[in-house]
């Protein structure tokens, strides 16, 4: 009997790939990157790959679902009340995320949120963010702490000392309270819709982590 197959949401950091490979104990997993660039270093990408190549040596999976992300974030920037931008960029990557599940087969959503860790992980802050997403969001590192999410990162061998994550478009002050009504409200004026699915049709599959990195980045431009 073949398991049920989860999209998981990777970035370079530290938290979602160890919620990956706890995913995999259970689930066939698809990784799935949204790359930021120019909104971050061009450095900050080449991590996240070279993570992924690192975690396949562990778990298997068949290829990465690169998402490019920089003109949707343009436009969520562009939001009148800029204290939502995290919100309004992650239940927007929900949705894509639920694409892919359809794209893909996949019957779930796995993030490495922890609560309280980040201004976009408080309690309400996760039901604005994932308030009508049609798949099931899993999290299983929500109750955890940082310390104790890198203890279990070296337990399943896959630390490194360096990571990725920054975002250049992230708020001086981000909202920590939020409902999903706001959150609907914001995307529904900037109409976003018709940008991502035009995007998840520019995917960028990575297979063998030798294609040309570089050269992607530079199309983003």
């Amino acid at each position: 009997m073949s398991r049920e197959k989860v999209v998981c949401l990777v970035s370079g950091g530290i938290d979602s790939p160890v919620s990956m490979v706890l995913a995999a104990k259970h689930f066939e997993v698809l990784p799935l990157h949204f790359c930021l660039y120019p909104y971050t270093c061009e450095d900050s990408f080449l991590v996240a790959m070279r993570t992924l190549e690192d975690i396949r040596k562990k778990v298997s999976f068949e290829k990465v679902v690169v998402y490019s992300w920089s003109k949707v974030l343009r436009k969520i920037m562009n939001s009148q009340d800029k204290s939502f931008a995290c919100l309004e960029c992650r239940r927007s990557m929900f949705h894509v995320a639920e694409l892919v599940c359809e794209r893909e087969g996949a019957t779930g959503i796995v993030t490495g949120e922890s609560l309280g860790q980040k201004a976009s992980q408080t309690l309400s802050n996760l039901w604005a963010t994932s308030s009508g997403i049609r798949f099931p969001i899993l999290r299983p590192l929500l109750g955890m702490d940082k310390l104790d999410i890198e203890r279990l990162s070296k337990k399943e061998d896959i630390w490194h000392e360096v990571h990725s994550g920054c975002c250049y478009a992230t708020p001086k002050y981000p909202r920590t309270r939020a409902s999903p009504e706001q959150v609907n409200s914001l995307l529904k004026d900037i109409k976003l819709e018709d940008l991502v699915r035009k995007q998840l049709d520019e995917i960028f599959e990575v297979r063998t982590f030798r294609e040309d990195f570089k050269g992607y980045l530079e199309s983003l431009v």
